[in-house]
Parts: structure tokens; sequence; C-alpha cells
């Protein structure tokens, strides 16, 4: 019995010696002797940072997993945030993310052996900038009305916290900020788009977009527009032309922008069944610019548009064309153009066609306007402004077309 407990006894040890034999070839030391260590942490950000750490060890095989670990309290464990880097003896780089700014960082590199073992390097510290005002980008502004106008912009830039609130602020003086009339805009992405209402006709404002994180806002740069109104009853955009010009929201005849409205010959004041150069009554005939003259001018003959309103020349139908931005559009299904002004201010010119005898032709796909500019060249000829998608043209044509009239007035 005596020698089946010493064998048993020499068993058990030699079990020990193997156990204690294998933890010692697949742990390792930590310092003093070094063999792991954080070495720097640098391109610190808002958000991220970069952590230098180096392993020597034997037989990195003996190790099941090696990472870095963080926390805003000293002694991270694997129990704080963690990241798994790649298993491999000496330097690496590896990116911790998920950092608040204004905040205090310890990190160390974390080693497992395959006992189950943790092992941990030295440990560096590192504070988060301060977070900053959020970066906006210049608002835009479209469909502008007597009333209303849509505005937008863009948070390039969050400042280094979690945007809290962003929008568009207005008033009438310049720069405003959220202490004047403001709307938050809806969405999780940095794109900013507001529906302002409200606003009073022919008034001049001044809009900007804006961003907070919580601890500072942002402004982009202001934008100034100023909404429609009216002469005579007759609703008008200020585009922002050299000239001061004002440009009618809609045609002779229509009730509303994308109305075609009514076909006139050049020159003639009411609308007929057919178009041709027997019953044109300027056909062949020398006549000076029209524009203003209510014998010629339909819009200076309508008497429901006032004193002022009239036919554009060629020379202010050039003046839009050089000076506004043309997009191709479609406004309650009607195809035209979108005229927007440097103001952000806009008509919409609806593609109507025209008349030739008793049809309309290209109805959708072009647009034909009159100028009151008589051809030089031709007593029969008359300048017009001709459109469809992707080209614009000042011509002359002949008088007996039935070409829409867009107004404009001084």
């Amino acid at each position: 019995m005596n020698k089946l407990r010493n064998t048993i006894k020499v068993l058990l040890q030699a079990m020990v010696c193997l156990m204690v034999i294998a933890c010692g070839k697949e742990d390792i030391a930590t310092p003093p002797n070094n063999q792991i260590t954080t070495d720097e942490v640098r391109k610190i950000s808002h958000y991220t940072a970069l952590c230098i750490t180096t392993i020597n060890v034997e037989d990195i095989n003996n190790y099941t997993s090696v990472g870095i670990c963080w926390s805003t309290k000293p002694s991270p464990t694997i129990d704080d945030k963690t990241r798994s880097i790649t298993k491999i003896k000496g330097s690496q780089t590896n990116t911790i993310t998920g950092l608040n700014a204004s905040t205090k960082y310890y990190v160390r590199l974390y080693i497992v052996g395959k006992s189950g073992g943790i092992y941990y390097s030295n440990e560096i510290s590192f504070t988060t900038p301060e977070t900053e005002s959020p970066t906006v980008a210049t608002s835009w502004v479209k469909d502008v009305g007597t009333n209303r106008a849509t505005c937008g912009g863009k948070v390039e830039y969050d400042g280094g916290a979690a945007i809290t609130e962003k929008g568009i602020c207005w008033s009438t003086s310049p720069n405003p900020t959220i202490e004047d009339s403001h709307l938050a805009s809806d969405g999780d992405n940095g794109n900013i788009e507001v529906n302002i209402t409200g606003l009073s006709n022919f008034t001049t404002y001044y809009v900007r977009a804006y961003a907070s994180n919580g601890t500072h806002i942002g402004y982009s740069d202001a934008v100034k527009i100023t909404t429609n109104g009216f002469i005579a009853g007759r609703e008008f955009a200020d585009l922002g032309l050299p000239s001061g010009l004002k440009w009618a929201t809609r045609n002779v005849g229509a009730t509303s922008p994308e109305e075609y409205g009514y076909y006139y010959a050049w020159g003639e004041i009411t609308t007929k069944e057919t178009y041709t150069t027997d019953n044109c009554i300027t056909y062949g005939q020398e006549i000076g610019d029209i524009s203003g003259n209510p014998t010629y001018d339909v819009a200076r003959a309508n008497t429901n548009w006032g004193d002022t309103w009239r036919m554009p020349t060629l020379t202010e139908m050039r003046e839009l064309i050089d000076n506004c931005t043309w997009t191709w559009t479609t406004l309650n299904n009607v195809n035209g153009y979108t005229v927007t002004g440097t103001n952000g201010s806009s008509i919409f010119l609806p593609a109507a066609g025209r008349c030739n005898m008793s049809s309309r032709n290209y109805v959708g796909m072009y647009g034909s306007y009159w100028s009151s500019t008589p051809y030089e060249s031709n007593t029969s000829g008359a300048y017009s402004f001709d459109f469809r998608s992707g080209n614009r043209n000042l011509n002359w044509i002949y008088r007996d077309y039935g070409f829409t009239i867009r107004p404009v007035s001084n």
C-alpha cells in the first residue's frame, strides 16, 4: 500500500512539473523584460488616434490573441474598450476609434497566453482636442415666391461632436443668427433644406445655414434674397439682373407659372384661329421697337397688366440669358426652364411651343417667346427667344408665327 501511495505521489509531482513547464512555454513575463510595449499615441483627433505598439516574444504562436485596450480611467483592461491587432512580432500602428472630444484616455497593449493568462504593457495617456464650431457650407436658395423660399446648406465638419441641430436662420438684417427667425431641418445626414413661409412680399432677406454640436454653433455665409412682389396685381421676380429689370412670373393669358398662356403674332394684341402672313397686320411693315407701345405691345395694351408692364427687348432677353442659371425641368408635369438669378430668385418658362397656321407645334419640347425688337434687315421678321432642352438661342423669325409673351417691368 505504501508503495502504491509513493507511486501516486510521484506521478502527481510529475504532472505538476509538466504543467509548470507547459505554462512557461505558453506565457511570457512582462516588464522589466519589456517584451510588449505601448510606444506612442499620435495623430490625435476628436474621434480617433493612432497607437504604436511593439511585441518582442520568442514564439508569438504561443498566444491566442493580441490587442489594445483603452479607457477614461487608468489601467484599462480587456473589460474596457478593445481592438484586436495582428498577431505579429515587431512594431504596429493601430487605430483607436469611438473617442470623444476634450477627453483624457489611457491605453495599453495586452496579450493573452494559451493558459488564459492576460499580460499588459506599460500605459500611455492622451487627451483629444476640444470641440470647435461646425463648418457649414454656403447657403443656397431656390423657389423664391412672394412669401416663401426654399433654402439649404450642408454641414461639412461637425467640430468634434455630434450635430444636435441644423437648419436655416433668416432676417432682414445681414448675418442672421438663431436669435432671429430660424427653422430646424430634419434628416440624419449633413444636408440642410428648409421651406420658409410667412415672408413679406418684395422684401430683402438674408439667410444662413447653421449647425450646433451642443457646445458651438457654426454658420454659413449669408445669402441675400428678395421675395417676389406685385405690380398692378401681377407677380414679378427680381432676379438680381444688372439692369434691375423685373420679370413677370407667368405668360400673358396664363393663370399660373406653368400655364402656356395665349399665342400672338408679333405686334398683335389679340389671338386668332389661324396664323398666316395674310392676316398678320405687321408683316412687311416698317415698325420700330414696340416695347411699351399699346398699339402693338399686348402687355401694355392689356389694361389688366397696368401701365408699366411691356414686352422685353432683344437686349433685355440677352441679359436674362447671360446672367442667370438655366435648368431644364418639369413643373406640375410641364416641361420648361427654371431661370435662376444670382440672388436665388427664379421664374419658370414653360415650353409652350408655337402656332403656325391653325396648328400648335412642339408643345412640351420647344419654347418660343417674342421680343419687342424688329429684325433690322427684313420688315417681315422680328427677334424671338427660342429654346429646348440644352439649347437657347436669340433668332429672327417671320412675324406671322404665334408665340408666347413674358412681360417685364422696370
